[in-house]
């Protein structure tokens, strides 16, 4: 079949037609990625451990994508909350949220939590490791030196000796949970939302005893009004260098560090990820954000979107089992 000039050229005309629509169907951000500001869901009160680390990573994160980002604090539920909205939210790159462990078990202590912290997102990065360690109030623990005469104290108690964290489903709940189950201590867990109101009662003598982040801890240490007894950390850490681990003490598979990063709507465009997780490698890798990061006690730790695909997964159902056989609730 021969065809004519005319038809030759509608054809030509179509095909051209064609191309540039499918082109213009494409997200922008597939091409031009990032054009306008960024949102950055942070699912905890601002000041905040979660918070203070999201606030250095996003100004830098911001600097190398040329685009402001804007810091959305939304906190409730261990983060459930947030995540509950954020998995709805447009796979377009123009919000992501930080993840977190409390987070990551959310969906074991509270039924409104729907989404599955390893299925329902698009893993960026891991951004940082934030060491735990366990204080003791000085005034009301005056004789305590260590994790043995802490556990004795407990064991001696008439009363459960209350201990706090930075809430229900936080790594270092979960640790010391799995401790008393072992036998090694019968302390009794007051759950805060968040650690702020945890740590204030702690100075108050209201709770001896605290398994808190290093990030709220550390001035309190630092400033004399706590004692650290153990960090829970497999080495110790170099901003309390002579405060020992727990399996120096002992107690090795017991220890309870937190971590955050990246996540996307799942969806996203891969290139996208891929970008961000670049852009955080260098970023983290820098020796500017591993001295900001440090004076406010955490560790710069970077990992791939599949590496943190698979840290979230081992989480959700390692500490989840934790959760299921000691019957922990939220409360």
């Amino acid at each position: 079949m021969t065809l004519t000039r005319s038809k030759l050229l509608r054809t030509s005309t179509f095909t051209a037609m064609g191309l540039l629509l499918a082109f213009t169907s494409l997200p922008s951000s597939a091409a031009d990625w990032p054009e306008r500001p960024i949102k950055l869901v942070v699912p905890f009160p601002a000041g905040g451990p979660t918070d203070s680390a999201a606030r250095v990573y996003a100004e830098a994160l911001s600097k190398r994508l040329g685009q402001p980002i804007v810091v959305d604090n939304k906190p409730g539920a261990s983060g459930a909350v947030a995540a509950g909205q954020f998995m709805n939210t447009s796979p377009d790159g123009y919000t992501f949220m930080m993840m977190v462990t409390p987070t990551i078990l959310a969906p074991h202590f509270f039924k409104t939590a729907t989404f599955n912290p390893a299925t329902s997102f698009a893993p960026i990065t891991k951004i940082y490791d934030l060491p735990n360690v366990i204080a003791v109030n000085k005034n009301s623990l005056p004789d305590l030196t260590d994790l043995k005469s802490l556990f004795a104290k407990s064991k001696a108690s008439a009363q459960p000796l209350m201990y706090t964290s930075s809430g229900a489903g936080s790594s270092g709940h979960l640790s010391m949970e799995l401790m008393k189950s072992k036998g090694f201590t019968n302390m009794q867990h007051v759950a805060y939302k968040g650690s702020a109101p945890a740590m204030n009662d702690t100075l108050g003598g209201v709770v001896p005893v605290i398994y808190a982040d290093m990030v709220t801890a550390l001035p309190q240490i630092k400033g004399g009004r706590l004692k650290a007894v153990a960090v829970g950390t497999p080495k110790r850490v170099k901003v309390l260098p002579d405060v020992s681990t727990m399996a120096e003490q002992g107690f090795g598979g017991y220890e309870a560090s937190s971590w955050g990063g990246l996540v996307a709507p799942k969806n996203t465009p891969q290139n996208i990820i891929d970008r961000v997780s670049e852009e955080s490698r260098q970023i983290l890798a820098s020796d500017e954000i591993n001295q900001r990061f440090e004076q406010i006690g955490i560790l710069p730790a970077y990992l791939t979107p599949g590496k943190t695909q698979e840290l979230l997964l081992s989480d959700f159902t390692g500490w989840g089992k934790v959760v299921k056989d000691n019957q922990l609730t939220a409360e």
